[in-house]
């Protein structure tokens, strides 16, 4: 009897630990972030646009977000999040953006994937600059037990902004 106890008790913890195994819910998130001086106002032209003038910012998600939007100084916006970690910043932006307008205090920037006006290097490029981090919390999702977000960044930076005297 105290051997069928012990597997009884065995038998309980295995299956406790099985049904508590953490689940992941990983995303790639491509964010805008303002290091100027002042507030910055940013116009999004994505590639798809649901019909109330919306767009849907996380793949996957029916979440949708104005495509314009203030930036308040050393503040940042997420501007899209999937779930496919294998993508780049510089391709996802390319996938779900025509193009980024930005204007700053000093002058307004265009980003297209052919070229940049007004700043030194271009969200769309191969050779643009992101930031790499990793956030995890294992409060951020209440569905899931466990989140991590692979963060690019991509700053706006007052030294690189290009001002032309017109």
């Amino acid at each position: 009897m105290k051997k069928l106890k012990h597997i009884g008790i065995l038998f309980f913890t295995a299956v406790c630990c099985i049904s508590c195994k953490e689940e992941v819910y990983e995303t790639l998130n491509i964010v805008i972030q303002n290091r100027t001086d002042s507030t910055v106002h940013v116009t999004l032209y994505p590639k798809r646009l649901h019909e109330n003038g919306l767009y849907f910012y996380w793949e996957g998600n029916k979440s949708l977000k104005n495509p314009k939007f203030n930036i308040r100084s050393w503040g940042e916006e997420h501007i899209f999040v999937t779930r496919d970690l294998t993508l780049k910043p510089y391709e996802l932006a390319l996938r779900e953006f025509d193009s980024i307008y930005i204007r700053t205090a000093y002058n307004l920037i265009i980003f297209t994937p052919e070229n940049v006006t007004g700043y030194a290097e271009n969200i769309f490029s191969e050779d643009s600059t992101w930031d790499f981090e990793i956030y995890e919390d294992d409060l951020l999702k209440s569905s899931y037990k466990y989140y991590i977000e692979n963060r690019y960044t991509f700053r706006i930076l007052k030294d690189k902004i290009i001002i032309s005297n017109q």
